[in-house]
């Protein structure tokens, strides 16, 4: 990858070379675990679809069981957990519980677990959440059922505190910013950056699942390629991210690590978008 649309910003320890050689030979995968089908279980068994949901996990004994039981009440078909870099009891009850596991002796960095997880996914519409924190599945449902319903792109809508936060992050104002250059200002701050978020399977053609690894690039060639993007529903995951010291403390810098990577995505994003356009001659 060049460093030079990254200007120099932290890429989160992705594992891009993984991904490549996925995309080159699918014996790269590790072996998938099997694990249960929920449709006819659970809160959700009447709804007529085939829904994934993806699940990237490194060290979340604590907290992975509660997710995977509040996701079971969606009546997946499937539930897979990229268990990546842990060294805890993560893919154990992850398997318990009924998960297929698809299984990382290294940390795969950044959102390479997603983008893994959205390969491997079987069902028509693809869920993703954290392992970190538990949603109630009436939270979730939605995204689920506006991809089933009206749209191919379900995200996260998270404009309410524009207005009482002034001046803006350096990320906020890089997500606007992002959806102006696409011509959506009415997505405000949407992304794919925070969880949760639907897609369909249109959606990873037409961006291609490897795109993932950066949400804002998957994002706008998802938006330049003609999909239907919606913010539907409001979850307050800045309030439930786990703080990271390592990862969210800025030391001292005008910017912590994540949102340096962050920042760094949304560069890689904007450098997408010119170089569709320029192919496409809608600029010089």
């Amino acid at each position: 990858m060049s460093e030079f649309f990254r200007q120099g910003c932290t890429d989160g320890g992705r594992r891009r070379d993984l991904v490549e050689q996925l995309m080159k030979d699918e014996r790269a995968l590790p072996p998938l675990n099997q694990g249960s089908d929920f449709s006819e279980k659970g809160k959700r068994c009447g709804v007529q679809q085939r829904l994934s949901v993806v699940i990237p996990a490194q060290n979340e004994e604590r907290t992975i069981g509660r997710v995977i039981r509040e996701i079971k009440q969606l009546s997946p078909m499937e539930i897979i957990v990229v268990v990546n870099g842990s060294s805890d009891q993560t893919e154990v009850i992850a398997r318990q519980l009924g998960a297929a596991t698809i299984v990382f002796q290294e940390p795969l960095g950044t959102d390479v677990g997603r983008a893994i997880g959205a390969y491997a996914a079987s069902g028509d519409t693809i869920l993703f959440v954290d392992s970190d924190f538990d949603i109630p599945w009436r939270e979730l449902a939605p995204f689920s059922d506006a991809v089933r319903e009206d749209c191919d792109i379900a995200v996260n809508r998270l404009d309410h505190h524009l207005g009482m936060r002034m001046p803006w992050s350096t990320v906020t104002a890089l997500k606007i910013a992002l959806n102006m250059a696409l011509g959506r200002e009415d997505l405000a701050n949407a992304s794919l950056v925070h969880v949760p978020f639907a897609m369909n399977r249109r959606a990873l053609e037409v961006m291609h699942w490897s795109t993932l690894l950066c949400p804002p690039k998957a994002y706008a060639l998802g938006m330049l390629g003609g999909l239907s993007i919606r913010a539907v529903h409001r979850i307050e995951v800045d309030r439930l991210n786990r703080y990271r010291p390592h990862k969210h403390n800025n030391r001292g810098m005008n910017h912590s690590e994540a949102a340096m990577q962050i920042i760094g995505d949304h560069f890689e994003a904007l450098y997408a978008i010119h170089g569709r356009r320029e192919r496409e001659g809608v600029i010089a």
